[in-house]
């Protein structure tokens, strides 16, 4: 029971390490896009791995820095060891331990720490710093694993070299690496497996470099591409250990071979098979007798348990106990040996210490007097404390045998008593011979000493273990022989052939003999092929049979593997050094939110524009702005806010739109004084309407509702230089291009966390019934009379000026699964908008009241806050209320709908009996309520309203290649459609809005929720629709109080 315990301990181990491989190597092979559900099998995903040339390089990144600070890790930790190992224990203690930092300081305070050293030399921030961070943390894991193997060496043996006259280089290289060398490949394994593996001080230390660990952290969502790479790296690993243990296999194999022909031992259970049947057949021919087999169920019921006992005896293992006995008797054997020693030791300090006297009394130098006199001292003490042992061990001695004497004495009375016993019982009989027993053993460890005695004993039971484990299979063997020669009988041929003739039986005799002949000539022919095999390996391995001969080989003999070797490292980290230089070889440096993009259309730039692109991908805005220390984009796409304390910073271009192919209608902006002006709009009618213009150069309209929204956060410099075709509107807009944008949204699945029946509605009609209402077929929202009851065949909506964001905290407390976005302003927004109707907080009060009135939500169970994945927990129906943008609402809702655009190897066609199907599924088709809380709260007289953002493609002050970026840019525009389709995500242009929700298209019947609310005017939505503004340190507490409100969740 004990054993089965600790089997299936073992395996829930081993099924909890690798049940999440096993996971991901499936669901690479998965034909769907998601990586909660099963869609198929297909192996798109490895083409989109080798098609992904952003993640293809940082992949190269990652083997380059992990090769590189591998090897020179190598280097400095192998050398620091070696040196470390020739100190004293005092000093080399407190070295190890300064070494050891790095492993139990926290990563983060590693990489920060690396940062400011690195910004306070004023070193580049790129490769260069990114492998000597890794260096830095890699050298202690290689001193960690190679010192105790250096410990282990036997200085005899490097004492001997030196005496034999080698130069300290020798001594290093041909002595001490050889026997380092399991060590130092498994620092390299632990090295470059931590260094591939990094994310954290990468993140901090790499500037334009980005490794696996940095795309993957980026990533909006993982995707099934990712999941290939894990693969493959596993295949990869698995493939590597599978050939290592097959040169493993063969190299033990060939040593095998080796001692089986130094001990003629080579084939011969083979040759003696074969003999064996070939004497058998011999007998049989001479004897004229043939082998039956009996049928005895019996014998071979007996035969089957033999063999499955003597099976068992040869599996027996006792190599554990084996190797404890083995242990303790070289630890007795050591402890003996040292104390034979100690009187040779001590004759030699006393010569040394003579020496020593003569020296230092001859010695005039007073440095070299001094040191005299510490080694005197040293060798002092050496002597008293031999000395001391020695008459420890004498005084033990003598005591020994005063009480052996006593023993004996005691012994001898036992025996005496017992010769005078008179017909004594048997348990006096068992008691003396127990006790004579017991005196005889004390007597003979007393004589022999304790430690002769306990060796004695060691070495006994290890050959009684041999020899009761060789006996036992020796007597299976035997009685298993016993057996086989009863199943199988020898008898002569003619038994049974009384009553032939004699022409007959001599007919018999004679094909039975020819039989038997050819039987032989089979076995010959067979034992001979063996033979020469035996006799070519002898001649393979000849210098083995006589071991006083040495066979020199030539150089190339002797070197030819390590010249292999090292000749495939050099190419491999030529090719990968080659491919590291091409793919950091670029012209324009973007940066961008994971997934914000289709990297077609980075390809297609490259290849119109005959330059390459370094495309960088980051998770949030407070990440970019971390970057930009040690790092700088050409292009980015931060959030307004973001733009707005870049702007304010100076670190921003304004943007000169005439370059670029856009225009817009007149839009309202804030000045310098609060006051709204009219900008008279941007490149207004810029083509002539005679002239014709591609479809992919055409300017395209920017919403004038967005440019009225980034017109409300100003920029405040003290100066600034205006570019000529500058907007000169003192906000975003001068240095902003829009990317994406749209607004925070409410979304209410209508069942309930997936179930059909319309639960959360029917909630709805509770407890929020002004806040619900019906939509005709016109498409008109209608209020709810007062005796409306809930209808299935009805389609309702929510009215934004009878909705809150206190739905939240309701839905909460009624168990609903709620899932908000877990940006900090937009979660403090939430909170802001309920408690004050603004989502810009501009003092600490406001913060610390939303932050506790935050917690009556955010602490439930049933409330969970997610970032990217949000749109993957909605499009899987894993919801009950969710806060999340409008265009990821949207794209959640046609994914949960099964509306997600498929790829185009899956288009196929359809007939009429899966059009049908398809009907009847979009009868069965969801759609999510939503709204924009605009609920007027009369008690403290204010509206709430929700947030609209905007991400903007911006250009660097210092961007390297200007006329590049704003050709980019254009890129961009010209793309706007691919990239709404590609992301889901509203574009800032009425031409791509328009196709995205025409009919047809994928955001048809999203359309309203897909639109941002801004465009629909007040007739959906009325007050002050803000973006976020940047407001300094009040945003950095605002960060920190959300960071102590996560914290704090269970």
């Amino acid at each position: 029971m004990k054993r089965l315990f600790k089997s299936s301990y073992f395996a829930l181990i081993i099924l909890l390490i690798y049940l999440p491989i096993g996971i991901m190597v499936i669901f690479s092979f998965n034909s769907g896009n998601t990586v909660s559900s099963w869609m198929g099998f297909s192996t798109k995903w490895y083409e989109q791995f080798f098609q992904d040339s952003t993640f293809i390089k940082s992949i190269i990144t990652s083997l380059f820095v992990a090769v590189v600070s591998t090897a020179i890790s190598l280097v400095i930790g192998v050398s620091a060891a070696i040196g470390l190992s020739k100190l004293d224990k005092r000093k080399r203690n407190k070295w190890l331990t300064i070494s050891n930092v790095p492993l139990i300081n926290a990563d983060i305070i590693t990489a920060v720490a690396l940062m400011v050293v690195f910004l306070l030399c004023g070193i580049k921030f790129g490769i260069f710093t990114l492998i000597m961070a890794h260096i830095s943390f890699n050298v202690p894991y290689v001193i960690i694993t190679v010192m105790p193997r250096l410990r282990k060496i036997d200085q005899g043996i490097i004492e001997a070299s030196n005496d034999l006259g080698a130069k300290s280089s020798t001594v290093i290289f041909k002595v001490i690496l050889p026997i380092l060398k399991p060590a130092i490949i498994l620092a390299a394994f632990i090295a470059f497996a931590m260094s591939f593996d990094d994310f954290i001080i990468s993140y901090f230390t790499g500037g334009d470099q980005q490794n696996v660990s940095g795309f993957i952290y980026a990533a909006k969502r993982i995707k099934p591409f990712i999941f290939a790479f894990g693969t493959l790296t596993v295949a990869i690993i698995a493939l590597a250990v599978l050939v290592y243990n097959a040169f493993l296999i063969v190299g033990e194999k060939q040593e095998e071979t080796i001692a089986q022909i130094k001990n003629g031992t080579y084939k011969q259970k083979e040759i003696y098979k074969l003999q064996s049947k070939l004497n058998l057949a011999k007998s049989n021919l001479e004897n004229l007798s043939i082998i039956k087999k009996s049928y005895s169920i019996k014998l071979w019921v007996q035969y089957w348990i033999l063999s499955l006992k003597l099976w068992r005896a040869s599996l027996k293992n006792y190599d554990k106990k084996i190797s404890v006995l083995e242990w303790k008797r070289y630890k007795l054997q050591t402890e003996i040996n040292n104390e034979k020693k100690y009187k040779s030791k001590l004759l030699k300090n006393q010569k040394k210490e003579l020496t020593l006297r003569k020296q230092k009394a001859l010695a005039k130098d007073v440095k070299k007097a001094a040191k005299y006199s510490i080694d005197l001292e040293k060798i002092i003490e050496e002597i008293e404390f031999l000395t001391e042992e020695i008459e420890w061990m004498k005084a033990r001695d003598d005591k020994a045998v005063i009480k052996a004497k006593s023993i004996n004495d005691k012994l001898q009375s036992l025996i005496s008593d017992f010769n005078q016993e008179v017909e004594p019982s048997k348990s006096t009989i068992k008691w003396y011979t127990k006790k004579i027993k017991y005196y005889k053993d004390w007597k003979i460890e007393v004589e022999e000493g304790k430690n002769n005695y306990k060796l004695k004993l060691v070495v006994e039971k290890l050959k009684e273990i041999k020899k009761n484990n060789e006996n036992k299979i020796s007597n299976l063997s035997s009685k298993k022989d016993l057996i086989w020669t009863q199943i199988y009988r020898q008898q002569p041929i003619l038994v049974g052939y009384k009553d032939l003739k004699q022409t007959k039986k001599l007919s018999i005799i004679e094909n039975y003999e020819n039989k038997i002949k050819k039987t032989i000539d089979k076995i010959q022919f067979k034992i001979t092929p063996i033979q020469m095999k035996i006799a070519k390996k002898s001649n393979e391995f000849y210098n083995i049979e006589t071991e006083d001969v040495r066979y020199t080989k030539n150089w190339f003999t002797r070197s030819w593997k390590v010249l292999l070797v090292s000749l495939i490292g050099l190419a491999s980290f030529s090719a990968l050094t080659v491919a590291f230089i091409k793919n950091n070889i670029y012209d324009l440096t973007v940066g961008n939110w994971g997934e914000y993009i289709d990297r077609t259309i980075i390809k297609d730039f490259e290849k119109e524009y005959k330059v390459k692109v370094n495309y960088q991908e980051y998770d949030s805005n407070e990440t970019l702005y971390n970057k930009l220390y040690t790092f700088s984009y050409d292009l980015m796409v931060p959030s307004d806010y973001m733009v707005q304390k870049l702007a304010e910073e100076n670190k921003l271009e304004q943007l000169d739109y005439s370059k670029l192919n856009v225009w817009s209608e007149a839009f309202e902006y804030l000045d310098q004084s609060d006051a709204k002006k009219t900008h008279e709009g941007i490149n207004k009618q810029p083509v002539d309407s005679k002239t014709e213009t591609k479809e992919k150069t055409k300017p395209l309209q920017i919403v004038s509702s967005l440019l009225d929204v980034m017109g409300n956060s100003r920029v405040n410099l003290d100066s600034v230089d205006i570019p000529e075709h500058s907007l000169n509107t003192g906000t975003i807009a001068d240095y902003a291009l829009n990317y994406f944008w749209g607004d925070l949204t409410i979304v209410i699945n209508p069942n309930s966390k997936g179930r059909d029946g319309g639960d959360n509605i029917k909630w709805l009609f509770d407890n929020y019934r002004d806040a619900v209402g019906v939509v005709d077929e016109s498409g008109t929202l209608s209020a709810l009379k007062v005796d409306d009851v809930y209808d299935a065949t009805k389609t309702y909506g929510v009215i934004n000026f009878e909705l809150s964001w206190d739905i939240l905290w309701k839905a909460a407390d009624a168990g609903k699964k709620v899932v908000i976005n877990e940006d900090p302003k937009n979660l403090f927004a939430i909170g802001g908008q309920k408690l004050f109707g603004k989502g810009n907080l501009k003092n600490k009060s406001e913060i610390d009241d939303i932050a506790e009135e935050l917690k009556t939500l955010v602490y439930k169970p049933n409330v969970g806050l997610e970032g990217d994945s949000l749109i993957q927990t909605a499009g899987e129906g894993r919801f009950d209320f969710a806060v999340m943008y409008n265009g990821d609402a949207a794209n959640a809702n046609a994914l949960y709908n099964g509306e997600s655009e498929p790829e185009e190897d899956e288009v196929e066609e359809v007939d009429e009996e899966s059009l049908i199907a398809e009907e009847i599924t979009e009868n069965e088709k969801v759609y999510f309520l939503y709204g924009r809380p605009n609920k007027y709260n009369q008690a403290k007289n204010f509206r709430e309203t929700t947030n609209i953002y905007s991400d903007n493609m911006v250009m660097s002050k210092n961007a390297k290649n200007k006329d590049l970026a704003y050709k980019f840019m254009n890129f961009i525009i010209a793309n706007a459609e691919e990239l709404s389709n590609f992301t889901g995500t509203p574009t800032p242009y009425v031409e791509t809005l328009q196709s995205a929700t025409e009919q047809g298209a994928t955001f048809e019947k999203y359309k309203n929720l897909f639109l941002p609310i801004v465009m629909k005017g007040q007739q959906l939505i009325e007050g002050n629709l803000e973006p976020f503004f940047y407001n300094g340190k009040i945003d950095d507490y605002l960060v920190d109080e959300y960071t102590n409100l996560i914290a704090g969740k269970q």
